[in-house]
C-alpha cells in the first residue's frame, strides 16, 4: 500500500460558518498536493443556507472543493455513497460541526503517509480533560462504552465512536456496512478490527457543537452495543462484500 492522496468526505446538513472554518482550516494547514478533495456529502434536506455555503466554498477552492448529494439516507448512507464515489489510496472521515479540534487533520495525514496501511483516528481519551461542554452523564456512558468494546473485541484501541479517521480507500471498500444510522461510526472501526487492520490513535479535544442541531444523543450511543455484538459475533467473511 502507498500513500498517493486523500479524499477528506465532511458531512454537512445545516452547517454555514463551522464549515467555512473547517474547509479553510484544512486548506491553510495541510499539504494540498496531499489532498484530492474535499468531498462535502449533504443529503437531500441539507438546508439552502449550508448549500449556499458549500456554492461558495466550490468558488473559492474550486479545484478542491466538491459536492456530493447522498443517495442512500441517513448518516450511514452519507458515508456508503462517499466511499463508493472515492477512488484516491485514502479516504478521511471528517464533520463539518468543530467538534473535533482542526490541528489533528494535518498530523493524521502526515502519520497516514509514513504508515499507509493502517487506520489511523482520533481519541478524546488518550489525554485527559479533553471533553469540553459534555454532560457528566454523557462523559459516563461513553468511558462504559469504551471499556465495555475493549473487553468483548480484546483490543487496547481507547475510543471506538469517534467519528474521524484515514484509512487505505480499499479497506472500506471490502466492508460489509450495515447500518445506516449512527451505529454505522461503530462499524467504520469495529468491522475493520475484525478484519485484521491495524490501527494507531492520536489525542483529539471534544468540543460541543456551536452550531447546527445534533443528530446524536445518549439513547443513540445505547443503541451501539446490539451492531456491536452483532460485528463481535458474526463471522468474519461475512463482514466482507461478496466479490
Amino acid at each position: 500500500m502507498k500513500f498517493d492522496t486523500v479524499t477528506i468526505a465532511i458531512g454537512a446538513t445545516d452547517e454555514t460558518e463551522s464549515l467555512i472554518k473547517t474547509v479553510n482550516s484544512i486548506m491553510e494547514n495541510c499539504n494540498t498536493d496531499d489532498i484530492e478533495c474535499l468531498l462535502i456529502v449533504i443529503p437531500e434536506n441539507a438546508t439552502q443556507k449550508c448549500i449556499d455555503t458549500i456554492d461558495f466554498l466550490m468558488n473559492e477552492y474550486p479545484s478542491k472543493v466538491q459536492k456530493d448529494v447522498q443517495r442512500r439516507p441517513y448518516i450511514g448512507g452519507a458515508m456508503q455513497d462517499a466511499i463508493e464515489d472515492v477512488n484516491t489510496s485514502h479516504i478521511m472521515f471528517f464533520a463539518a460541526d468543530l467538534t473535533s479540534n482542526l490541528e489533528c487533520v494535518p498530523l493524521m495525514i502526515e502519520k497516514a503517509k509514513k504508515n499507509p496501511d493502517v487506520i489511523i483516528k482520533t481519541s478524546r481519551w488518550l489525554e485527559k480533560n479533553s471533553f469540553y461542554g459534555y454532560s457528566k452523564t454523557k462523559k459516563i456512558f461513553n468511558y462504559l462504552a469504551q471499556f465495555f468494546l475493549q473487553r468483548i473485541f480484546v483490543s487496547d484501541i481507547t475510543d471506538f465512536t469517534s467519528p474521524v479517521l484515514i484509512s487505505p480507500t480499499e479497506i472500506y471498500k471490502k466492508a460489509n456496512f450495515k447500518e445506516m444510522k449512527f451505529p454505522c461510526l461503530l462499524e467504520a472501526v469495529l468491522i475493520p478490527l475484525r478484519m485484521g487492520c491495524r490501527f494507531e490513535e492520536v489525542p483529539v479535544k471534544c468540543f460541543q457543537r456551536t452550531e447546527g442541531k445534533s443528530k446524536n444523543s445518549v439513547f443513540q450511543t445505547m443503541l451501539y452495543i446490539k451492531p456491536a455484538l452483532r460485528i463481535r459475533f458474526t463471522k468474519k467473511e461475512n463482514l466482507i462484500k461478496k466479490q
